[in-house]
């Protein structure tokens, strides 16, 4: 991929997530690999990025969040590792653009039809724990878990403010024990000269969180909810009919 082209990709992906805290994995990880990106460059492209505007994002909201924590640090947790060391050992064989575009398939339905999940909350909390092991190995198979943990949250507690503090929690631990994973099982084959990505966070995200006090949650959870149907959509096509 050119580099610009690269770098405006990922300049728009980080504009997304600064003001959403969800985008970059979501769409990020699919467009990577509709350019050929291999699964390990595309994580090694994207996780540095996430990890950083988690952490900003972590550390500029205060909402209580510790009762859900240990849960999801219980059950979510190992199985993205587990997951992530199987994807890791057997990319070669699995099929990252299918896997990847059912669940971005799956997650926009979901979140589209996030009304009739709310209405099921009872229901759906009553299995929290089973959903966020699901969580764990999508992500960790995937890199596509954020649009499910995005959901969760939203059941947990619909203040955009829980929602988004939890989400930039979920992302961190989980960029930082993918990242960790990947120096340790993958080091040689790593290529760091794209880490100075990072420094267009700097740039995007503090004026991007203008704009976050200004979301509208609703409206803007289904433009990216039918972009990502689209997305997955399109990249299931290719996967069948491009070579």
């Amino acid at each position: 991929m050119d580099f610009f082209l690269e770098a405006l990709i990922l300049l728009v992906l980080i504009i997304f997530q600064s003001i959403f805290g969800v985008g970059l994995l979501l769409f990020g990880t699919p467009t990577f690999l509709i350019f050929d990106y291999d699964f390990l460059n595309t994580l090694n492209i994207l996780l540095p990025i996430s990890i950083v505007i988690s952490f900003l994002q972590f550390i500029s909201l205060k909402t209580p969040i510790k009762k859900i924590v240990f849960d999801y640090n219980f059950y979510c947790l190992p199985f993205l590792i587990i997951f992530l060391i199987v994807a890791l050992n057997f990319k070669e064989i699995l099929n990252f653009k299918l896997y990847v575009a059912f669940i971005l398939i799956i997650t926009s339905i979901l979140s589209l039809k996030k009304n009739t999940v709310s209405l099921q909350k009872k229901k759906t909390l009553k299995y929290k724990k089973l959903i966020l092991v699901f969580i764990g190995f999508v992500h960790g198979l995937t890199n596509m878990g954020g649009g499910f943990l995005s959901i969760f949250s939203s059941l947990i507690n619909n203040n955009k403010k829980y929602v988004r503090h939890f989400i930039s929690y979920g992302y961190l631990t989980m960029g930082l024990l993918q990242y960790f994973i990947l120096l340790f099982l993958e080091q040689k084959n790593l290529n760091f000269s794209k880490i100075y990505y990072i420094f267009l966070v700097m740039f995007v995200y503090f004026p991007c969180q203008k704009i976050f006090k200004k979301v509208n949650d609703i409206y803007f959870s289904k433009i990216i909810g039918v972009i990502a149907l689209l997305y997955g959509v399109v990249i299931l096509g290719s996967n069948f009919y491009i070579n």
